[in-house]
C-alpha cells in the first residue's frame, strides 16, 4: 500500500492555461485521457447510456467511480484493469462522485477482493442514514408521493413492484469522508474535491488543477442534462442547489472536463451556459402549462417536452422520473414566487 492521501482545505490560486487537444473518447473502450489517467469503460444494460466512464489514475492506484453492480460490469472492470497491468487487489483507494448504483454499484465486489479505501463527501453518510431509516417505509412513502404528485391512476402498476421497495438495501462502507475543498495528495496527482449538490445532494467534482482536469461525474455532461429531481418525503431545493453548484465550477481554468458518462468536453463555461438555458427554458414550459389553469404534477409534466419519448408513449418508471423532474422545477419556481402550491385531498396543486 501506498502513502495515504493527505487533506486539507484550501482555496489555491489557479493560473489559466491555453486549451490542449484530448482524444475523442465516445463509443470506443479504454482510453489514455492525460498523463497518467486511464479512461475505463464499464458497460450498463438496459440503459440508453449504455456506460459509466471510471478513471485511473495509474501513479496513485485510484480509481473515481466503479460501475453498476453486475457480472459483465466487473469482468469489464477486472479486463481494462489488467491491460494496465494491475489487479482489483492493487488498487488503494475508490473515490466517489456521488451515491447513485451507477457509479458506486461495484464497490462491494471489489471490497470483497481488496483492501481498497473508498472515499466520499461526508454527506454520503447523511444519505446512507436516510435510506437506512427509510427502509420499512419506503414502498409507503413512495406510494404516498406518487398519489400527491396525481398519478393516482399508476398506483396499479407501482403495486407489482412492492417486494423490490421492501428488500434491504446495500450499505456502502465509506471509510474516509471528503469535506468541500479538500485536497487529496494522492501519488502523481493532486484534486481538489467541490461540492456540487443537485444531481444528488452528495455530489462532488474532482479539480486537479495542474493538470487542468476536471471529473465532473454527473454534474457537467456534454450532450444530455444531468436528471435533477425531488421527492416529497425529502426537504430542499434541489435545482436550486444545482444552479448554484454550476457557478461553483463555471470559471475554473481547466482544458479537458472528464465526466461519467457520454465524452470528455471541453469548455466548461459554455456547456454551464447552456444547461443553464435548458432549465429556464424547462420553468418556461413549466409556466406555460399552468396559464390555462391549476394542474398536479403529473398534468404538467404531460404538458411540457422531454428530450426522450413523448409523454404518452413513456413507461410508467420514465414517467415517475419525469414527474420528479417536473416537480424539482416547480418547488424551485414556488420559492422564487412564480407559482403557487396547494395541497387538496393529499394532491399537489400548482397555479401561476
Amino acid at each position: 500500500m501506498g502513502r495515504p492521501p493527505r487533506l486539507r482545505v484550501v482555496d489555491p490560486t489557479i493560473t489559466p492555461k491555453a486549451p490542449r487537444q484530448f482524444p475523442d473518447t465516445s463509443g470506443r473502450a479504454m482510453q489514455r485521457v492525460a498523463e497518467g489517467v486511464l479512461q475505463l469503460e464499464i458497460p450498463m444494460r438496459h440503459n440508453p447510456l449504455r456506460k459509466t466512464y471510471s478513471y485511473l489514475l495509474e501513479e496513485a492506484r485510484t480509481l473515481i467511480d466503479t460501475g453498476v453492480p453486475t457480472g459483465d460490469a466487473f469482468a469489464a472492470l477486472e479486463e481494462q484493469l489488467g491491460k494496465a497491468g494491475l489487479r482489483v487487489s492493487d488498487l488503494e483507494r475508490i473515490i466517489v462522485t456521488h451515491m447513485h448504483t451507477d457509479h458506486i454499484g461495484l464497490v462491494g465486489r471489489m471490497k470483497e477482493k481488496s483492501d481498497v479505501r473508498v472515499y466520499a463527501h461526508e454527506e454520503a453518510l447523511r444519505i446512507q442514514k436516510l435510506w437506512a431509516e427509510m427502509q420499512d417505509k419506503a414502498y409507503d412513502e413512495i406510494r404516498s408521493e406518487i398519489v400527491m404528485l396525481g398519478g393516482r391512476g399508476f398506483l396499479k402498476i407501482f403495486s407489482q413492484f412492492e417486494s423490490t421497495f421492501r428488500r434491504p438495501r446495500w450499505r456502502m462502507e465509506v471509510d474516509e469522508t471528503i469535506e468541500d475543498g479538500a485536497l487529496l495528495e494522492l501519488e502523481g496527482s493532486t484534486l481538489r474535491a467541490i461540492w456540487t449538490p443537485g444531481h444528488s445532494p452528495d455530489h462532488i467534482c474532482l479539480h486537479d488543477a495542474e493538470k487542468k482536469i476536471l471529473y465532473s461525474g454527473d454534474h457537467v455532461l456534454p450532450k444530455i442534462t444531468s436528471h435533477i429531481s425531488h421527492h416529497t418525503f425529502m426537504e430542499g431545493d434541489p435545482l436550486r442547489d444545482y444552479m448554484k453548484s454550476l457557478d461553483r465550477v463555471r470559471d475554473l481554468p481547466v482544458d479537458l472536463i472528464l465526466p461519467g458518462h457520454e465524452r470528455a468536453f471541453e469548455d466548461l463555461s459554455g456547456r454551464i451556459s447552456e444547461l443553464e438555458t435548458h432549465h429556464e427554458r424547462r420553468c418556461g414550459e413549466i409556466k406555460e402549462a399552468l396559464r390555462a389553469g391549476e394542474r398536479t404534477v403529473f398534468e404538467v409534466s404531460a404538458r411540457i417536452s422531454w428530450d426522450s419519448n413523448p409523454w404518452p408513449e413513456m413507461r410508467f418508471w420514465t414517467k415517475r422520473m419525469a414527474a420528479a423532474e417536473t416537480y424539482a422545477h416547480l418547488v424551485y419556481l414556488r420559492n422564487r414566487g412564480e407559482v403557487k402550491e396547494s395541497l387538496r385531498e393529499g394532491v399537489l396543486n400548482y397555479r401561476l
